[in-house]
């Protein structure tokens, strides 16, 4: 969670969190950044991520403010 807390205090990251019926997707991060390319780099620098334990699917998403 330190991590995802310093993406939030970086502003990369508006709302992270896992979901609670322990199904495929275990998850969910939702950066504010212009790039998907730059949100999987991120995404991927993730220690769950990196340790191989969790993966990374990476999608847009546009939303009213």
């Amino acid at each position: 969670m330190e991590h995802l807390g310093s993406m939030h205090e970086l502003g990369y990251v508006d709302i992270s969190g896992p979901f609670g019926d322990f199904g495929d997707i275990r998850g969910i991060t939702i950066y504010n950044l212009a790039r998907l390319k730059m949100a999987n780099s991120l995404a991927n620098l993730y220690p769950a991520v990196k340790a191989g334990r969790l993966k990374v699917e990476v999608h847009p998403w546009w939303a009213a403010k």
